[in-house]
């Protein structure tokens, strides 16, 4: 079974440099440096020993989804027709290197699984939904929430309080 990886602790260098890189993925380390008020080698070392560590899992670009065009989202419940730990472990896996979820949450309650998805049309993704159900991964429900206009997203976590530890 896989383990959850310990926390790597971090100090108030750190956050800082992580809260900077959270909203400007594409500040340059001299930038940066002198933001959180570092060395420029001194902060180039600890952004490395963040990536090596797996804080920092990679550098991405925020897409404005309303400018990209024809893409809907749904947020999508599943329930899995059993529980048992094989079962779970069939699904995260076969879900894994399907390009439409885009995020998918193993969560407590009255279901097992959130995902949102994108789909080109309402008509796409009902095809979709058709295959992942043919697709042999235990789903017995799914609840389909259309994402109607963004409020809030990509949000950077929260660090400031992990400075007051």
């Amino acid at each position: 079974m896989k383990s959850k990886p310990d926390p790597v602790r971090l100090d108030a260098w750190d956050v800082r440099i992580l809260s900077e890189i959270q909203s400007d993925g594409r500040i340059s380390k001299s930038e940066l440096a002198k933001r959180v008020h570092l060395s420029a080698s001194a902060c180039s070392e600890r952004l490395r020993l963040l990536q090596a560590a797996g804080i920092i899992e990679g550098f991405y670009a925020r897409l404005s989804p309303a400018l990209v065009g024809g893409i809907v989202f749904v947020m999508v419940e599943v329930v899995l027709d059993r529980h048992r730990l094989e079962d779970q472990r069939h699904f995260e896996a076969a879900i894994q290197d399907i390009p439409e979820i885009l995020d998918c949450w193993a969560i407590g309650g009255r279901i097992d699984y959130l995902m949102r998805v994108s789909s080109p049309s309402m008509a796409a993704y009902q095809d979709f939904m058709e295959g992942l159900l043919q697709a042999g991964l235990g789903i017995d429900q799914y609840y389909s929430l259309v994402v109607t206009k963004p409020v809030k997203s990509n949000s950077p976590i929260p660090l400031s309080a992990l400075r007051q530890r």
